[in-house]
């Protein structure tokens, strides 16, 4: 039996969707029997419960939920409490689901091994190979934090409490349960921690690399793969991965890992016609929104679009331009000299560097962006934020 365990704290009732595609992409890729566990708070609504308990019994798998805000309420307030002056330090959003992490030893001691999974990933292998891994010596093993390997900055790594070369990411963790959950009080002794170092950056998972970063197992970077790297490297080819998608929920069919995202989704109770109505709408709403600034900066303006010979016709009807208002390759505006007269704004659809280069050669001459110059792409190009938005919204 495979032990799995997730962790929501859901006041908006929208969240919990997420872990329904993990999970099912757990059961759609694997025969071994596997038993969930979902820790959660008072915020866990009937209608999310229902679903959770829907999917695993539609692959006759097992469910078990552990209310950590019954059995551990005075201790998350202490913890909360404690924590008011990291919202001095940008990280108020951290939820009350990532502390659970840190009361795992004390609330699974029936159960000898453990992965556990971030709400945002899908599996894309067979979990056994995961739960066939070894841990360290103090029960632990996880992935090394690409982002910190590729120099980004951490609190804790900068301050030299931990190593950065075993800094590893906590979405995904392997876990020895009975040598894990030596370390007492974990919670009470990570808020101290973070308290006195004044580390914000990624409290709970800043705690357990300081608590097991020097003796865990680094595990291969299959089992915790990034999808933003995964894009911004110009990869489109699925492996045998963990994926985590930390929020990128786009909208792109054309991609394989958001397809992934959707195919698994699609097949969960979540995904009814309500939710697809509710999603439609707010997509809508995106779009108004976008379509409503664009009017706002171009009103009384005479626009001169910028973009390619061969999407002239394209724009044109999108924008639906005036006959004094033109139309101008990027060669064509830079013989003009780039001179815009007082009620003239620039709308430019050109790939992201030429527009970079020609806002700088702008801004030279005094432009403003948002005043004299726009970014047309913003109106058709992919956003993945608004996506994520739409989508855990609906």
């Amino acid at each position: 039996m495979i032990h799995i365990c997730y962790a929501v704290s859901d006041k908006k009732g929208t969240y919990t969707k997420l872990i329904g595609a993990s999970m099912h992409s757990v059961f759609a890729h694997t025969e071994e029997w596997v038993t969930v566990h979902i820790l959660h708070d008072y915020s866990l609504s009937e209608d999310n419960r229902r679903y959770l308990m829907q999917l695993v019994r539609s692959y006759g798998q097992q469910l078990v939920f552990h209310d950590l805000e019954l059995q551990y309420k005075d201790r998350l307030a202490r913890m909360e409490s404690g924590n008011k002056w990291m919202e001095k330090n940008g990280k108020s959003g951290n939820g009350r689901a990532d502390w659970f992490r840190l009361l795992l030893g004390e609330e699974l001691t029936d159960v000898e091994r453990l992965i556990y999974l971030d709400a945002d990933t899908i599996v894309n292998l067979d979990i056994k190979e995961l739960w066939a891994e070894k841990t360290g010596e103090n029960g632990l093993a996880a992935v090394p934090d690409g982002m910190i390997q590729d120099d980004h900055v951490s609190k804790l790594v900068k301050k030299g409490l931990c190593e950065a070369k075993r800094y590893f990411n906590a979405q995904v963790l392997l876990l020895n349960m009975p040598a894990f959950s030596q370390e007492k009080d974990l919670l009470e002794r990570g808020v101290a921690f973070l308290r006195k170092h004044e580390l914000s950056d990624y409290p709970v998972q800043d705690v357990l690399n300081h608590v097991f970063g020097a003796a865990c197992c680094l595990l291969p970077d299959k089992y915790n793969t990034w999808v933003m790297k995964e894009i911004n490297q110009g990869n489109n080819t699925l492996e045998p991965c963990i994926y985590s998608y930390n929020g990128l929920h786009a909208f792109d069919y054309g991609n394989n890992y958001q397809r992934l995202f959707w195919e698994n989704f699609s097949d969960t109770p979540w995904c009814d016609t309500n939710f697809l109505c509710r999603l439609a709408h707010n997509i809508q709403q995106n779009a108004n929104s976008k379509l409503l600034i664009y009017a706002n900066l171009t009103a009384g303006k005479r626009r001169i679009v910028v973009g390619p010979d061969k999407e002239a016709d394209k724009y044109k009807k999108m924008l639906m331009l005036r006959e004094d208002e033109r139309y101008l390759t990027a060669g064509e505006l830079h013989a003009d000299g780039m001179n815009l007269a007082p009620a003239e704004i620039l709308i430019i659809f050109l790939p992201y560097e030429q527009f970079t280069q020609m806002k700088k050669h702008l801004e030279a001459c005094g432009a403003i962006e948002g005043i004299h110059f726009l970014n047309g792409m913003v109106l058709t190009a992919l956003d993945v934020r608004q996506d994520a938005k739409a989508f855990l919204e609906a």
